[in-house]
């Protein structure tokens, strides 16, 4: 059965990947299928802090979902032969399941290499040759029964393809070849099937279901070669495109597991203490316990009710992690600024948007000088107009923007103030989404940039 990957935006938070896991487990509970929990990018010490405190298995890092070779492989069993077996042995497994071509493995499931009808064929009319020896054809007929597979097999000049490879590639050399069938293999030359042409036009895109992002930046890489089957979000509606008709739930809250935990209460699926702590743990981080401008009157009777599951204190439970989760310190100056680094793209003008958050924001003013130099080397490399790393303190309510880039007046005029060594001081602004992106989108709409 192929799987469903829950997959969150690249530079997971803890939103990302407790709602992946949550949503996971709520689908595993309440429909058929087979579903896994994923990661974009690998989990900061905030999300690892949590799952290994809850005692949760970190989710499968899936980095790109582009379609590979294995994708194309049919999910049936597959037959083999080993290198020892008879001829009466490989006629009648072919015969029996009309085979054309089948690959001999080793007894650690190594492809050593082909049979195929058509060089049976070619034995049996080399050995009779020009039938001008009827007299001798028991003998001729003993000689080929006493054949083994390793007498036969054929071991050079074949196309294999591993099992990562993409399938453009393949399909490059498909076409370049002639050969029927095309052994699939992993690094370690494990047999894994067989694909053909065929496979071509019956090719199964990887399924997925986006958890708190459904815009094309934000999303994993190969994400348009995939199958978007679902997108659960709290964010702005962006510019992913999917195949077909697809279930939808964006509303604005102040997490992603706001809206995950509500179909288990709503929809009577048991939730675990454990598993209502994580999503409680995805609500305080993403609403900055509850002092964010995205908090909701829902966020808030969620976190409750998780309450109740629980056992967890909300705003304990909050200081708790954010206490013990001192991981942006001990990153260097480019891990920190890409740590929850956003891309947004309109028109012509690419920028982004970083934010760390905090419960002192003095911990960063020695390194200010380094982050901007590092902001400006970015923006040179990745062809941003401007980037803005947002420095929130949580206890304060309030946020230092630091600002790099070409165009980084553009962030100025929008928040109306002049920055003084690369850096505004915005009182009572939290939220990314709901307090900076707007802003800066009508400020962008102003100057005629998109």
């Amino acid at each position: 059965m192929k799987p469903t990957y829950i997959i969150g935006h690249k530079n997971p938070d803890l939103d990302s990947i407790a709602s992946a896991i949550s949503y996971k487990v709520y689908k595993q509970s309440s429909e058929a299928g087979l579903y896994i929990a994923a990661a974009a990018g690998e989990l900061n010490d905030e999300a690892r802090y949590v799952l290994e405190y809850l005692d949760f298995e970190p989710p499968l890092i899936l980095k790109n979902v582009g379609t590979r070779v294995e994708d194309l492989l049919d999910e049936e069993d597959y037959l083999y032969f080993t290198a020892d077996m008879s001829m009466t042995e490989i006629g009648n497994l072919m015969r029996k399941n009309n085979l054309k071509t089948v690959p001999v493995l080793d007894d650690q499931k190594r492809f050593l290499g082909l049979v195929t009808i058509g060089d049976l064929a070619m034995i049996f009319l080399e050995k009779l040759g020009t039938g001008h020896h009827l007299d001798k054809s028991p003998l001729i007929l003993q000689e080929i029964l006493e054949l083994k597979v390793s007498n036969i097999m054929k071991t050079h000049d074949l196309m294999l393809f591993l099992k990562d490879e993409p399938v453009d590639e393949a399909r490059k050399n498909m076409i370049s070849t002639r050969f029927r069938n095309y052994p699939v293999v992993d690094e370690k030359n494990h047999y894994i099937g067989m694909i053909s042409r065929y496979n071509l036009l019956e090719m199964k895109r990887k399924q997925l279901i986006l958890v708190d992002h459904n815009e094309k930046k934000q999303a994993v890489d190969g994400v348009e070669e995939a199958e978007i089957r679902e997108i659960i979000d709290h964010h702005r509606v962006g510019d992913l495109q999917t195949i077909s008709p697809i279930y939808f739930h964006n509303e604005p809250v102040g997490s992603t597991c706001t809206l995950v935990a509500e179909k288990y209460l709503e929809n009577e699926v048991y939730c675990s203490r454990n598993l209502a702590a994580l999503m409680m743990a995805g609500i305080l981080s993403d609403t900055m316990l509850f002092k964010s401008p995205t908090t909701t009157t829902k966020d808030r009777r969620i976190a409750s009710k998780l309450q109740e599951i629980s056992g967890f204190e909300p705003l304990e439970w909050g200081r708790k992690i954010f206490e013990n989760t001192g991981y942006l310190e001990k990153l260097n100056d480019e891990d920190l600024i890409s740590t929850d680094l956003k891309e947004y793209v309109s028109g012509s003008t690419t920028f982004a948007i970083s934010q760390i958050e905090t419960i002192d924001n003095k911990r960063f003013a020695e390194r200010k000088n380094g982050l901007i130099n590092r902001m400006q080397l970015i923006c040179s490399r990745k062809g941003y107009s401007f980037l803005c790393l947002m420095v929130t303190d949580i206890i304060e309510e309030s946020t230092e923007m630091m600002i790099a880039g070409d165009d980084s007046s553009v962030v100025e005029t929008a928040f109306g103030q002049s920055s003084v060594n690369h850096s505004i001081i915005l009182k009572g602004v939290m939220s990314r989404k709901k307090q900076v992106v707007p802003v800066i989108y009508d400020a962008l709409r102003k100057q005629n940039l998109i």
